[in-house]
């Protein structure tokens, strides 16, 4: 099971314009010919398609039944993820750029920490991994515990925008419309919700955990996936709210939701008042 992390992280920005950039310099994308590339991709593979696990758990998706190899593999997939020190020099590993966490330890058999994905490592390997629907499937069940407002509601979602939902893919490149001045936006309701989720983002003043970098995570998915849930096709939607109105139906969702909606329009008003107060006299 997958424990939340309270630990102070980056921020969403920070994927977009240093997480990202270096993970595709360190460890590659799906082309990558490295062998050193595969083997990270392939631990990425294996804890966002298993959930949490520990380094012989991993070898032993790879070998089932050859212990020596497993024994092998094992300390390979150690190497990767903690670094190593060479001559007193340290060699960083997977670890350092957050897109792995120590879950939790466990004292079984074979003991020793379970990693998992953060959810930046979730970001990436939705980026570069080329998943199919139902290998999408898998990571929102096993990592629901720290996307609960998205992966929480998968069921939900994909009875409601049907295959769309797999545009979650697009999350993984980070922060679309992160500055929406310099693009044209026709629709006018979404231009002004996405615009002040990137003022609320950007100006946030406690610190950055799991829990509300999911949230800034889950209001991008509701505002930009399902006002635009053909985003990827550029098919043109006639109704742009009837997917916000499906959501409706689940209490949660309707609460949390509504409550940026009113955050929003607060927001605007005292800006409206400002400008209004604005005197030359």
């Amino acid at each position: 099971m997958v424990i939340l992390n309270i630990d102070k992280s980056q921020s969403m920005l920070s994927y977009k314009y240093y997480i990202r950039p270096q993970a595709h310099y360190l460890y590659g994308k799906s082309t990558s010919k490295s062998k050193y590339h595969q083997n990270v991709q392939i631990i990425l593979r294996i804890l966002a398609l298993e959930g949490p696990m520990t380094t012989w758990e991993m070898a032993k998706v790879r070998y089932t039944t050859n212990t020596d190899k497993v024994r092998t593999k094992e300390k390979e997939y150690r190497r990767l993820l903690v670094g190593r020190t060479d001559r007193g020099i340290h060699s960083k590993g997977i670890l350092d750029l957050g897109l792995v966490l120590v879950d939790s330890k466990t004292a079984k058999r074979n003991p020793g920490n379970k990693y998992r994905l953060s959810l930046y490592g979730i970001l990436y390997c939705l980026d570069v991994m080329n998943f199919n629907e139902k290998e999408i499937d898998r990571i929102a069940k096993n990592y629901e515990v720290i996307l609960p407002l998205i992966f929480g509601n998968w069921d939900l979602l994909k009875s409601t925008i049907g295959e769309h939902v797999y545009n979650i893919s697009l999350l993984g490149k980070g922060l679309l419309f992160d500055n929406p001045h310099t693009i044209k936006i026709e629709n006018i309701e979404f231009y002004e919700l996405i615009s002040y989720f990137n003022i609320k983002s950007n100006t946030l003043t406690e610190s950055f955990n799991e829990e509300k970098i999911g949230e800034l995570i889950s209001l991008w998915f509701f505002i930009t996936l399902l006002y635009f849930p053909n985003l990827k096709r550029k098919i043109k939607n006639k109704d742009t709210q009837k997917y916000l109105r499906k959501i409706k139906n689940n209490k949660e969702l309707n609460e949390w939701f509504s409550s940026f909606i009113k955050e929003a329009k607060i927001f605007y008003k005292q800006r409206l008042k400002i400008v209004n107060d604005i005197s030359i006299v």
